[in-house]
């Protein structure tokens, strides 16, 4: 497996973790009990903010991916030096 792979792998499961874990805590935050005269917001629309990074994350992985794979089948750029 070449670097560039390795790599968004490793993000990728990085933004997978962490958006379960948003996820869970959103879950947990609308079994708890609001205190005094803060209200919590409803459930559907805390799930939606809570969704919608998840599926711009995923639109921008998808396109990553896209520019990872197409790499290898690229010539190496050689930057032209002035003189």
């Amino acid at each position: 497996m070449s670097a560039p792979v390795l790599v968004f792998a490793a993000c990728a499961v990085a933004c997978v973790v962490a958006h379960i874990a948003i996820l869970l805590s959103t879950v947990r935050g609308q079994m708890t009990v609001a205190v005094g005269t803060v209200t919590r917001p409803r459930a559907a629309v805390e799930a939606l903010w809570a969704l919608i990074p998840v599926l711009i994350l995923a639109l921008v992985l998808t396109a990553t991916w896209a520019r990872v794979r197409e790499q290898p089948l690229r010539p190496p750029e050689v930057m032209k030096v002035a003189r």
